[in-house]
C-alpha cells in the first residue's frame, strides 16, 4: 500500500469520526488546529486505523502524530 492509498483510507476515517468533510482533510492539515479533533477524538481515530489497516500503533508514537501527513508517513512504513 503506497502513501496515496493510506492517505485515502486515513482521510475517510478522519472524516467518518471528526464528522467532517473529506475535503477538509489534506496531508498538512494539522489534527487539533485544522481538524478539531481533541485527546479523546484522537484516540479512538488511533484505534479505528488500527482496527481498519491491521496494525498496532504504540502511544508514544501516535503522540507525535500533529498533522495527517505525520500519520500517513508512518502508516506506510508499517505497511
Amino acid at each position: 500500500m503506497d502513501s496515496k492509498e493510506v492517505f485515502e483510507k486515513v482521510k475517510s476515517l478522519i472524516a467518518e469520526k471528526l464528522e467532517i468533510d473529506e475535503s477538509k482533510i489534506t496531508m498538512n492539515a494539522s489534527f487539533r488546529k485544522d481538524l478539531g479533533a481533541d485527546s479523546l477524538d484522537t484516540y479512538e481515530l488511533v484505534y479505528a486505523i488500527e482496527e481498519e489497516l491491521g496494525i498496532s500503533i504504540p502511544d508514544e508514537k501516535a503522540n507525535e502524530f500533529e498533522t495527517v501527513k505525520d500519520a500517513v508517513d508512518f502508516l506506510s512504513t508499517q505497511l
